[in-house]
């Protein structure tokens, strides 16, 4: 893990200079399609800048970290009572979104959109397990390691809902019970060495935020895996694994990306008011929809990625493992 010392020093939030008790770390992602950091760093940091100020950006392109706020330093990031508990860290999005409206977005590349979101989800997991670990917090914990979306559920924070709504935008896997849980898990696992720090960005007159690069926005691409030999599928008793770690509705209701979604996740075709009978039936449009994306092990295997034969309770593992983004995973999408 590197931190850039990029203390935003002609921020009025910085001049402020009051202090708060951290009691736990919130998560955002910013919104906006901006993979650097130093853009932000730059733009951020002038006195015409009153109403947002935070801890940190994540680089998308790097994964480093860009502290602007000592981390004890009272930020303006939840536009709420997290404000005087929480440190806030801003990942950066990908280039090739682009929102259309509220929450929603389309996506011109979606392999090189999850390089950029794995790479500040790993970096934000290393990171908040350091400031666990110095402000000797417990991620797993009630309330400590929180998204924007669940400070403003739990009334500490504005209406937004990031940054789940980018990792499910593009249907990424990533949750953050699971990221609670990588963070648990990255403590055991370091060292009591301090991360490595640099000097940080000039920040002179700030900078207007570069837009993406896009070209015409389309839908999320699905992987081209081609014709691979003896396909495998997804098993019933694969299904009923992931079903345990994924919530069930049988009613309609909107995600944070603004799309209806019925039973485990399902969003194709569903209007506000539909319905599902039983959990089997949101099973059964489960397993329809793990199928789709099954392409992925496949894929993998084509391009001799997977150099063994897969048996298929192998075959459901690494799905499964990809299904719920283990970190330790090693065959992403943007290697396919």
């Amino acid at each position: 893990m590197e931190i850039v010392q990029s203390i935003m020093t002609n921020n009025p939030c910085y001049k402020a200079g009051k202090k708060i008790a951290v009691k736990g770390l919130m998560l955002h992602s910013v919104g906006c399609p901006q993979p650097s950091a130093e853009v932000f760093v730059r733009n951020w940091n002038n006195p015409e800048q009153k109403r947002a100020c935070v801890h940190a950006f994540i680089d998308g392109n790097t994964g480093k970290t860009y502290q602007t706020l000592p981390w004890d330093h009272r930020a303006w990031h939840a536009g709420g009572g997290a404000n005087n508990t929480h440190i806030g860290v801003e990942m950066c999005e990908p280039s090739c979104i682009q929102y259309t409206g509220g929450a929603a977005f389309t996506c011109t590349d979606w392999a090189a959109a999850m390089e950029v979101v794995k790479r500040t989800y790993d970096a934000a997991v290393e990171l908040f397990a350091y400031l666990c670990r110095e402000y000797h917090l417990d991620p797993l914990a009630d309330g400590v390691v929180i998204s924007h979306k669940e400070g403003h559920e739990r009334s500490i924070a504005s209406g937004h809902g990031d940054p789940n709504h980018l990792w499910n935008g593009l249907q990424s896997g990533y949750t953050m019970d699971a990221f609670r849980r990588d963070v648990k898990d990255a403590m055991g696992q370091m060292s009591l060495q301090e991360p490595a720090k640099t000097a940080g960005v000039q920040t002179g007159q700030p900078q207007k935020t570069a837009g993406p690069q896009t070209g015409q926005p389309q839908e999320i691409a699905e992987p081209q895996t081609g014709q691979p030999q003896e396909e495998m599928h997804i098993s019933d008793r694969g299904v009923d694994l992931i079903a345990r770690y994924e919530g069930c509705r049988l009613e309609a209701y909107k995600c944070p990306a603004g799309v209806w979604t019925i039973g485990y996740g399902h969003t194709a075709g569903v209007k506000e008011g539909d319905t599902l009978v039983s959990e089997e039936a949101a099973k059964a449009l489960l397993k329809g929809d793990l199928s789709k994306y099954g392409g992925y092990v496949n894929a993998c295997v084509k391009k001799g990625m997977i150099g063994f034969v897969l048996t298929q309770n192998m075959f459901g593992t690494t799905w499964i493992i990809f299904r719920c983004r283990c970190r330790s995973y090693p065959l992403f999408p943007s290697q396919i």
